[in-house]
């Protein structure tokens, strides 16, 4: 017979720590800093736990948070743990602080699932939270190979119909929503769509986390990356790197003495006298892993620590607008174990700390997209002494606080196109963002705040003008044109008169769509009666919308020489008709406000 020997293999410890599960990693942008493109500080308040200062009666202050905290990213995450838990002589008197763990994870004195499987096996997860901004990728890398660079997706997509059999308006539903429109959707009237997005939301949930040998994931990982036609390209490249990177070379050698102890990094060891120490654990925290990713690049940043064990919410705010950040969440466990020393018989307490796998990683980017808010409260003066007309407004409503521009602009008639009469510029940000617009160096001046008021020195009294403003935000978000407002010189009354022209909140590239224009013209029907009897009796003179501009309820000949209103009368039966033109002559009205309502029947002319 052949003579065979067996070979010892490693001993394989087995935990199980509850994981953490459904983690998101939600921003939110308060108000604006000059320095909070390259701050990263953050504030120590808010960091993992909330210090109490932001609780009320042990819920979140939101308004006192949002108030002092200019942007933070609030960390959202479940702990999904096995039906009979491992962590069974659990003890809620085990305690943690934030210190004691950051300390140990800088030691490298937490124990990790991973590292209890032994050096030839690491934990990947692969989950679908980046799904969205990967079939957004997936499709640009499709498109780009027609070599169309200068193409709109949705004008390759019409090549790419003409050029197959396939349906254009197929292929349009198969376009993510986000690229169905080049930056700024051209429509004035277009809103976010809650139904596209929330479209991800199922299936971002879903993941898949598995144990692969550190011999062969680089091989495996590889082939996925060369494809290059991957939805995952990006996530699965990054993570072929780093299994390069921790691959071990095969030594060869047999299992040594010292891979058969159990050799947990313990964080404190104390001598007890009770003999009948019972093992304690529980969860006392949780570390999320924090990467920064800028120009493609991933920068390691310190982690977030939480501590508590029925938390389930943390929050980081040491984050810098523009960069985007990934969240990795692990459950820390804190174990009490009895040991004994066989050459003196004493018993100790060991302390010892271990984590769970990493959930599957939550992304978000610091940017936010609010447009600001046009200014209000828009009137007109006219300086008799100098021959100009001073325009004033208020400052619009902007709790971000982040406007740092602002355009005036005017033109002659709806038929013409806005003209910008000058920018201001005040933006103390450190880096300043890359302006969107074209603007003449001459009508730019730098100021040190918000202006109010602005001199037209061109004002000409023989022609009318319309007047509207707009601002700009440190991000170069542009507001809608505020109300629209005609002004001219009434050379008998010598003042100035406004006219109301449009409503705010008209986009800059179509300054006419919200005109006062009357597209449904009431109608009523009757019959059976022979005369008709008109009274004009107002309940208001004047409507204030909500932004505090003013409209009148009704046009007069003094408001518009050519006004009127046209009632007409149309004989359904024989098929005739007939129009009846009235006026309204605001001079009478002022002399007969308070006479009765028959009264009012005289001040109206019929032709």
């Amino acid at each position: 017979m052949m003579g065979s020997e067996s070979i010892v293999s490693r001993p394989l410890h087995f935990f199980d720590v509850p994981e953490v599960t459904s983690l998101s990693a939600g921003f939110s942008y308060n108000f604006f800093v000059s320095d909070e493109k390259i701050n990263e500080s953050g504030a120590e308040a808010v960091n993992g736990n909330l210090s109490s200062r932001f609780l009320r009666k042990g819920t979140v202050d939101t308004t006192n948070l949002n108030a002092r905290i200019p942007r933070y990213v609030q960390l959202d995450f479940g702990v999904q743990d096995t039906p009979k838990s491992i962590l069974s002589t659990r003890n809620s008197a085990i305690k943690s602080t934030r210190n004691e763990i950051k300390k140990a994870l800088d030691e490298g004195k937490i124990y990790t699932e991973t590292q209890a499987a032994g050096m030839d096996f690491d934990s990947y997860i692969f989950s679908n939270e980046q799904l969205q901004t990967n079939l957004e990728n997936f499709f640009r890398r499709r498109l780009a190979s027609f070599g169309e660079e200068e193409a709109s997706p949705l004008e390759l997509l019409t090549m790419l119909s003409e050029e197959s059999e396939v349906d254009s308006d197929l292929l349009e539903s198969l376009l993510p929503p986000s690229l169905k429109y080049d930056g700024e959707s051209a429509s004035p009237a277009a809103t976010s769509n809650p139904v596209e997005a929330a479209f991800f939301e199922k299936e971002k949930r879903q993941y898949t986390v598995g144990v692969l040998n550190t011999s062969y994931s680089p091989s495996l990982l590889r082939k996925a990356a060369e494809a290059g036609n991957s939805l995952r390209l990006d996530d699965t490249t990054h993570k072929f790197c780093s299994a390069v990177n921790t691959l071990q070379p095969d030594l060869n050698e047999y299992v040594s003495n010292a891979e058969y102890l159990f050799d947990v990094p313990f964080i404190d060891m104390e001598l007890t006298e009770d003999a009948t120490f019972v093992a304690q654990a529980d969860v006392v925290g949780f570390v999320f892993e924090k990467t920064r990713i800028y120009n493609g690049k991933r920068y390691p940043m310190s982690p977030v620590i939480a501590v508590g064990t029925s938390l389930r919410t943390a929050y980081d705010s040491e984050v810098a607008y523009g960069m985007t950040y990934e969240y990795s969440a692990r459950t820390i466990a804190k174990f009490r174990i009895p040991l004994t020393d066989y050459d003196t018989g004493e018993v100790f307490i060991g302390t010892f700390l271990l984590s769970s796998r990493p959930a599957a990683v939550a992304k978000t980017t610091i940017t936010e997209d609010r447009r600001p808010e046009p200014p209000n409260d828009i009137n007109f003066y006219y300086n008799y002494d100098d021959d100009n007309l001073s325009v004033t407004w208020a400052p619009p409503v902007n709790p971000q606080r982040d406007v740092k521009y602002l355009q005036v602009f005017r033109r002659e008639t709806t038929a013409d196109p806005f003209q910008l009469l000058v920018h201001y510029d005040w933006d103390d940000s450190v880096i300043r963002a890359i302006s969107k617009e074209a603007i003449d160096p001459s009508l730019m001046q730098v100021t040190t705040c918000m202006p109010t008021y602005y001199i037209d020195p061109k004002f000409d009294k023989t022609k009318t003008y319309i007047y509207s403003l707009a601002v700009i935000d440190a991000r170069q978000l542009t507001s809608k044109y505020s109300t629209q407002i005609k002004v001219s010189f009434n050379e008998s009354k010598n003042r100035i008169e406004k006219e109301f022209i449009s409503y705010g909140g008209a986009p800059k590239q179509y300054p006419n769509w919200f005109l006062k224009e009357n597209f449904f013209v009431d109608s009523m029907k009757d019959s059976a009666h022979s005369n008709l009897s008109i009274y004009f009796d107002p309940e208001v003179y004047t409507l204030t919308r909500g932004a505090g501009n003013d409209i009148p309820a009704f046009c007069t000949t003094s408001m518009d020489p050519l006004s009127k209103y046209v009632f007409q009368l149309i004989n359904v039966d024989r098929l005739d008709e007939a129009q009846i033109n009235i006026t309204i002559d605001e001079s009478r009205l002022e002399n007969t406000t308070k006479s009765k309502k028959s009264q009012f029947s005289s001040e109206i002319d019929t032709s």
